[in-house]
């Protein structure tokens, strides 16, 4: 069917798309520039106002290229800033909308249509949620409707909605199926990565970093658990190990990566000796944009798919193979009791008895690690005179520490005496330092709020740091200050530990989803999002082999190609169900409907045929065999059928009282 002869411009098609194009673009407001957005949005309000007619000259190519030119020097300068991905992002859309500004041409409507599906696309890199999957299926269905109003603009854009509805809900099917059976391949190539959106902890901390983390409520993973939940007490999530200390900060040792770059090009991966109880479980982690993954100590792949992904180091994190930039599934097995002492100890105790360069940083914490330790002989009565310390000063926990910027460690021990997490790890770690017991800090995420039995989500007000301590044959060793300041914390979480009024003070939209009914539709959406995440963003080729295994038991090549054949002849048959005319039959217009009824009426009264006969004259041939009331009926029938169906511009009326009279006449015939 060809379009009707019709500027672009002052076509439904053209606006549809434009407003499409608009809400895309919004949507992706996190990754787009500022500018670039604006240009976009400015592009839909031009394409408005020329389909409105109150401006109709279409802008020039030359002086859109000129804008192009300037927004593509623009983009190229802020390229170095926002990394390769965001740069291709903004180029995309600043592309779609110099082309809607001169729509003008089918061949322009042609590839803005293929530019905004190809954004929608896009989009999953940045969106994955249950939700935006179906925002983003909404703007598919307005795209296509789009399309399919500039081919046939004389049906109604509902008559559009409708069809282009029925057509994807037939196809339905057949993507799921597709989506069981083709095989997981890996990616081609590797997602290039955004510089300014990494998001919750990173690999240099200070002591009010982690407390920062706790005014946020985003998601950070959920981890399901084939067996039994771990304890709240034993909940320690590891994602970063950190060994340098510079007196202020803490960070990833220079040499620690120098040594895990060696060992990869070696090709060593860290295998420790595993023994004791353990827990299996999957994690789906949020995209952060970071290598580190989570894991409960000591933490290695469950199967081969995450074996393939994970890098073990030597300092029990674990690593993803590529950033994550978009959700990413794996399954891990933790053993809790596994021994501890397994790294190389003399590389060990180099990182983290390392001292800061500048001597003249927190004088007074040196001093009092030097008494300690002169007091105390054994690094166990050592550990426990620092926490001594800790009880009997009267420290406190909280979420609002003062800012403690030149002297961090001697004013949190000896002035303010009140800190988070970080404040009392960084401090214990470095005082353990200057005892000759090699510490360091980890940082990580500590508890999890049950979504469901088995299911534990980790938000990132859980983020925690505790210290580790290599303590003679026993290797490392968790020591978490935070439990004896704040018990509540590492029992219930962090909402127990402080008061009410500080958690998540800032967030507002947070606390309002404590209120009862907004908490039951915040927990539906989380369960909702949760099966989406596990059973379709996380169907990898594992699943995919279990969901075999347990369709046909032991998977062979030959059943393989039968469950194949089984699944194509599925679609084919449901191809044949929409397409073949013999099973879909084509819709008859109600006044050709009831005029064939009546003429069958007739048929069976009189035993006379309709064959290739007009209507009058059929009428003509029964008027002997038929009553004179029912003849002068028929009659009468016939010339409003041909009246109906030859003449023009006919009112819906005069088809309703046909179908009325033919009713009537059928009745009438047949007593």
């Amino acid at each position: 069917m060809q379009p009707i002869d019709k500027p672009i411009r002052n076509q439904t098609a053209s606006l549809l798309m434009a407003g499409v194009f608009c809400v895309l673009s919004i949507s992706l407001f996190e990754p787009l520039l500022f500018w670039v957005l604006l240009i976009a949005i400015c592009a839909t309000v031009m394409r408005i106002v020329m389909y409105v007619g109150w401006y109709q000259p279409v802008p020039s190519s030359r002086t859109v290229n000129l804008l192009g030119l300037l927004c593509c020097i623009c983009l190229v300068w802020f390229s170095f800033s926002i990394g390769l991905l965001l740069t291709m992002v903004n180029l995309l859309i600043l592309a779609g909308a110099l082309k809607l500004m001169l729509l003008n041409a089918p061949r322009d409507l042609f590839h803005l249509f293929c530019t905004t599906l190809f954004v929608i696309g896009m989009g999953f890199t940045f969106h994955q949620s249950f939700v935006m999957t179906l925002f983003y299926g909404v703007l598919t269905i307005a795209l296509l409707v789009a399309l399919a109003r500039y081919f046939t603009p004389s049906q109604s854009v509902l008559w559009h909605v409708r069809r282009v509805v029925t057509m994807g809900l037939q196809a339905l099917p057949i993507a799921i199926l597709l989506f069981l059976i083709i095989p997981k391949l890996p990616p081609l190539w590797k997602m290039p990565v955004a510089k300014s959106t990494e998001t919750g902890l990173s690999d240099t901390v200070s002591p009010g970093d982690i407390a920062s983390l706790t005014k946020s409520s985003d998601l950070v993973f959920r981890a399901t658990f084939e067996g039994p939940v771990p304890e709240p007490h034993e909940r320690y999530w590891r994602a970063i190990t950190l060994e340098y200390f510079d007196g202020k900060q803490w960070s990833v040792s220079p040499l620690r990566k120098q040594a895990r770059q060696q060992y990869r090009l070696l090709n060593y991966e860290f295998a420790p000796k595993l023994s004791g109880s353990w827990w299996q479980y999957e994690v789906i982690a949020q995209p952060t944009n970071k290598h580190w993954l989570y894991g409960i100590d000591i933490a290695v792949p469950a199967d081969h798919a995450s074996d393939q992904m994970i890098w073990r180091g030597a300092d029990y994190q674990i690593l993803s193979e590529s950033p994550l930039s978009t959700r990413r599934a794996y399954r891990l097995r933790s053993y809790p009791n596994a021994d501890m002492s397994q790294t190389l100890e003399s590389l060990d105790h180099r990182l983290n008895l390392q001292q800061p360069e500048i001597d003249a940083l927190n004088p007074r914490t040196q001093a009092w690690a030097k008494s300690i330790a002169e007091q105390n002989n054994t690094p166990e009565a050592r550990i426990q005179a620092v926490l001594n310390f800790f009880v009997s000063q009267g420290f406190t926990y909280t979420l609002t520490p003062p800012a403690m910027p030149d002297q961090p460690v001697d004013d949190f021990l000896f002035t303010h005496q009140q800190g988070f997490c970080s404040h009392y790890a960084s401090a214990m770690a470095y005082a353990l330092r200057l005892m000759d017991i090699p510490a360091r800090m980890v940082a990580g995420y500590h508890g999890g709020e049950i979504l469901q039995p088995g299911v534990l989500s980790v938000y990132q007000y859980d983020a925690h740091a505790w210290v580790e301590a290599w303590i003679g044959q026993r290797g490392w060793v968790r020591l978490d200050p935070t439990a004896i300041i704040a018990p509540d914390r590492i029992q219930f979480g962090i909402q127990q530990a402080v008061e009410e009024d500080a958690f998540l003070a800032n967030n507002q939209l947070a606390r309002l989803k404590q209120l009862p009914f907004l908490a039951e539709l915040q927990t539906f959406y989380s369960l909702l999002d949760y099966q989406w995440s596990r059973w379709v963003l996380g169907f990898d080729a594992q699943r995919q082999q279990n969901l075999l295994a347990l369709l046909l038991g032991n998977v062979t090549g030959e059943k393989i190609m039968y469950l194949v054949l089984a699944i194509m002849g599925l679609i084919s048959l449901l191809l044949a169900l929409y397409f073949i005319p013999h099973w879909r039959k084509q819709r008859i217009a109600p006044v050709k409907f009831w005029y064939r009824k009546a003429v069958s009426a007739v048929s069976g009264c009189t035993g006379i045929e309709r064959v290739n006969q007009g209507p009058q004259a059929f009428a003509v041939q029964v008027q002997a065999h038929l009553s004179e009331v029912d003849s002068a009926s028929f009659i009468s029938l016939s010339k409003q059928f041909i009246q109906l169906e030859y003449q023009r511009d006919t009112a819906s009326h005069e088809s309703k009282d046909f179908v009325r009279n033919c009713r009537a006449f059928i009745k009438q015939i047949r007593r």
